[in-house]
């Protein structure tokens, strides 16, 4: 399953795959779309990159000579003396690029970064500072390749495993069940080596656990999430990112007390997060606290820039939306469909939630109640799909984005109606 984040977060609902295929199927709010549940999303600062524009015909002009292009690039304001040696200049450029990325400079990071490795390729340290730098920028393209460089060269480095398990699992843009995958083996990976040096850095060891966490968390599967937070927050019982972690966890296994509790925790630790407050305005409608609107209203206000108002419309225009959707479908399918109901909640049921183990998380976008990955029999009991309103219009920004993901989670659930579990549909790319 997927939910919120950015460096730390921002609440997106996606599809998630049910770990029971004969119970139900459903659809998941994308953590990046509407309130990422884990945290907030670092600003790249630097130059835009100007890029000549070309005509029309694949970028050449006439005679089939292309246009000059020449990027601006924001100097390294590291101090190199003109008579020392190469790995002075490294050393002095590395450190450069780890203030310029404290400083948010990010621009001046990457210039400083790349210049060391220029003058030493072989450097785990200087490539990893490329793609930190790079990701922040928003290049992610060449931050993948400048990360996969540092562990090529030192597959097994702590630091860098951790960097790069943060750039699969919180970057920016769409991170898909494999990104996901991914980072969680390299957190996994950078752990038992944390684990393994004579020295222990608890930071380290702490900042592996809840990436684990987060992963494990936007997988679906809170529960081993749990334990991951667990181990994160023995080492560094005062850090609100993996309370906020844990909150998000309980949130979805339906243990919304407990989940309550570990936000107002992290709340007295960043008290200004608005991926907590979000989360706990979540946490509290669940338990019908009428202090959960307010909470809801304080996120959007902490975040204006990523987080926005539900697109709430009237149940009878959804309904129209969903009749639009049906009479698009093909004859056979729409009388497929037609024989069964389609029905409109703002939230999730207990019981619809507690029909898998772990349970769904209550962001779900839709469900399909009947027999996933296979067609209903005669003698299967009556086959419904359900959408959800409130979650719907959490999980997109603007009246044309619902529109669409009304569509999408609604066939969503016809697939599954049609016999195909979470992974067909992954392949054919409707999750």
């Amino acid at each position: 399953m997927w939910l919120p984040r950015g460096l730390v977060a921002a609440v997106l609902f996606a599809a998630c795959s049910s770990p029971s295929p004969e119970k139900a199927g459903e659809k998941v709010a994308d953590k990046d779309k509407a309130a990422d549940k884990h945290a907030g999303s670092a600003q790249a600062i630097g130059a835009a990159a100007a890029t000549a524009t070309l005509p029309a015909k694949g970028g050449m002009v006439e005679g089939g000579v292309k246009p000059h292009r020449e990027d601006p690039v924001v100097d390294c304001p590291a101090k190199l003396a003109d008579n020392s040696d190469d790995d002075t200049k490294v050393t002095a450029l590395l450190d450069e690029a780890n203030k310029q990325i404290e400083a948010g400079t990010f621009a001046a990071a990457w210039t400083c970064a790349d210049r060391a490795a220029d003058l030493s390729p072989s450097s785990v340290e200087a490539n990893h500072l490329r793609g930190a730098a790079l990701a922040a920028l928003g290049r992610d393209g060449e931050a993948a390749t400048a990360y996969a460089l540092a562990l090529a060269l030192d597959p097994d480095d702590p630091e860098t495993l951790r960097a790069v398990a943060d750039f699969y699992i919180n970057g920016k843009g769409e991170r898909g069940r494999d990104a996901l995958r991914l980072g969680l083996e390299l957190a996994q990976r950078g752990s038992r080596r944390a684990l393994a040096r004579r020295r222990r850095n608890a930071p380290l060891a702490a900042d592996l656990a809840v990436l684990e966490a987060q992963a494990l968390n936007d997988l679906g599967r809170s529960d081993e999430a749990l334990e991951r937070i667990d181990a994160a927050l023995r080492i560094a019982p005062g850090r609100g990112d993996a309370l906020h972690e844990k909150g998000v966890a309980l949130f979805d296994l339906s243990r919304f007390a407990d989940a309550k509790a570990a936000f107002q925790k992290a709340l007295g630790i960043q008290p200004e997060d608005a991926y907590t407050h979000q989360m706990l305005g979540l946490t509290l409608e669940q338990l019908a606290d009428p202090a959960a609107d307010s909470e809801l209203e304080r996120a959007v206000k902490l975040a204006p820039g990523e987080l926005t108002p539900p697109v709430l419309i009237s149940t009878a225009e959804f309904q129209k939306e969903i009749d639009i959707v049906i009479a698009g479908l093909t004859p056979e399918r729409r009388a497929h469909v037609k024989q069964i109901k389609v029905e409109i909640e703002d939230l999730p049921l207990a019981d619809d939630l507690k029909a898998v183990k772990p349970p769904f998380p209550p962001t779900i976008l839709g469900l399909y109640r009947g027999p996933v990955g296979r067609t209903p029999a005669p003698d299967d009991e009556p086959s419904s799909i359900v959408l959800y309103r409130k979650n719907l219009a959490r999980a997109v920004k603007t009246r044309t984005e619902l529109t669409e993901q009304i569509r999408d989670t609604l066939l969503h659930e016809i697939g599954h109606l049609e016999g195909l579990d979470e992974d067909d549909l992954r392949r054919r790319g409707m999750e």
